[in-house]
């Protein structure tokens, strides 16, 4: 059986980890569609080919869901969440990197399997480590990352392409998501895989 010690500062300190990770994977999904003029123009893409950029995130994510379902419990949840954000930090530096569509597309395609699974992850670290009457105050605060990015992304990456090019938005999510990562380990509880029995609260 796992045991998870519960404290007031632990609460706090996980529930806006999971927060920024949300917001962060969430920008990323967002800020490309008002990039499509410059990409279009800078790349030489077609209108359909673009249209391949946005919905391959959503595609690749459903898929690797799905995937994921058959073995995403088999690890501890900090590895799990942490590989994840991992991979998807490097599949949004790759975003930055492209120089066609192509390359554009095979990252975008690995931001959405990395990205797809993140919120699940979340969730499920939620529903393991919160106890009940404290669950749904926990899990409106991380969705606030969700509308938060959803409504900042699209300005947001208008104002870094104006300024800089297409390439500072994914860079700048990289960067913003780093400090994320480097803090998972140390925050993120260590929740077994479910062969070792149902989670016991302590501390709450």
């Amino acid at each position: 059986m796992a045991t998870v010690t519960l404290t007031p500062a632990f609460e706090k300190k996980l529930v806006w980890l999971l927060a920024g990770i949300q917001f962060c994977h969430i920008m990323d999904f967002m800020v490309l569609m008002p990039l499509g003029p410059q990409l279009m123009r800078v790349l030489g893409i077609s209108t359909a080919e673009f249209g391949w950029l946005v919905s391959t995130y959503t595609v690749s994510a459903g898929i690797a869901g799905i995937a994921s379902v058959f073995m995403i419990d088999r690890f501890d949840r900090r590895h799990a969440l942490t590989g994840l954000f991992t991979g998807f930090i490097l599949a949004t530096v790759a975003c930055g990197l492209a120089w066609d569509f192509h390359s554009l597309l095979l990252a975008r395609s690995m931001a959405g399997v990395f990205g797809g699974v993140l919120t699940a992850v979340i969730m499920a670290l939620l529903s393991d480590c919160i106890p009940e009457e404290r669950r749904g105050a926990a899990t409106g605060k991380v969705m606030t990352g969700f509308a938060l990015a959803a409504v900042a992304g699209v300005p947001l990456g208008i104002y870094l392409a104006n300024h800089f090019d297409w390439r500072m938005p994914f860079f700048f999510i990289s960067v913003l998501s780093t400090p994320m990562l480097l803090l998972a380990p140390r925050l993120l509880p260590s929740v077994p895989a479910r062969e070792s029995g149902p989670i016991q609260f302590v501390g709450t």
